[in-house]
C-alpha cells in the first residue's frame, strides 16, 4: 500500500508545478498588461496635451494677425537702408539742432535669406541748445525702427552772443552712436 501513494504524491507535484507556472505566467501577462495600459495612458495624455497646446497656439496666431503683421514696419528694408539715413539726416531740423552723421554702415545682407536680421549704424555729431538737443535724442530714440543709442555724450560748449537775445545762450554739443535694425523681407515684391 504503500505504492499507492506515490502516484498521488507525482500527481500532486505536478499538480503543484502546473499551478505555480500558470500563477507566473498569470503575474507576468498581469505586469505586461499593466505596462501597456500605462503606456498608453501616457500616449494619450501627451496626445491631449499636444492637441490643447496645437490650439492655444493657434488661437494666439488668429490673435495677433495684426500686431504681427506690423512687426516689419520696426526694420530697415534690407534693399532701403538710405532711409534711414534720410530719416537720422530729417532730425536735425525738426529738433532745431545742426546734425553732422559720419561712420554710416551697414551690414551687407542683400540676397541673404527672408528672415535674416543685420543693422545699420550711423555716428550723429549735433550741435544747439539744450532743448533742441534733448529734442533731438528723443527724436533719435522714437524713430520708426527698432534702434539703439550708445556711446552717448553732451558737453556744453559755453556762452555764445547772438544779437537776437539779450543774455547769452549756450550751445551744446553732442554726439551718439545709432544703431537699426535691417530686414531681409520675406515677400520681396511689396518692396
Amino acid at each position: 500500500m504503500k505504492h499507492s501513494h506515490v502516484p498521488l504524491l507525482i500527481f500532486a507535484v505536478a499538480v503543484m508545478c502546473v499551478v505555480s507556472a500558470l500563477y507566473a505566467y498569470m503575474y507576468h501577462a498581469t505586469l505586461v498588461s499593466i505596462n501597456r495600459a500605462s503606456l498608453a495612458r501616457d500616449i494619450v495624455a501627451t496626445e491631449q496635451n499636444d492637441q490643447t497646446q496645437a490650439k492655444d497656439l493657434a488661437k494666439i496666431a488668429s490673435d495677433t494677425v495684426l500686431e504681427r503683421s506690423q512687426v516689419p514696419h520696426f526694420f530697415i528694408p534690407a534693399d532701403d537702408v538710405v532711409s534711414f539715413i534720410t530719416t537720422l539726416e530729417a532730425l536735425g531740423p525738426q529738433s532745431g539742432a545742426t546734425v553732422t552723421l559720419s561712420s554710416i554702415d551697414s551690414d551687407v545682407i542683400n540676397g541673404a535669406a527672408p528672415g535674416t536680421i543685420g543693422h545699420a549704424r550711423a555716428h550723429v555729431d549735433a550741435s544747439g541748445s539744450w532743448l533742441s538737443i534733448m529734442r533731438l535724442i528723443s527724436l533719435s530714440e522714437n524713430m520708426p525702427y527698432a534702434v539703439s543709442i550708445s556711446h552717448l555724450n553732451l558737453n556744453n560748449g559755453g556762452a555764445q552772443d547772438t544779437k537776437e537775445a539779450k543774455a547769452p545762450q549756450h550751445i551744446w554739443s553732442a554726439s551718439f552712436d545709432v544703431q537699426a535694425a535691417v530686414l531681409v523681407p520675406s515677400d520681396t515684391s511689396t518692396q
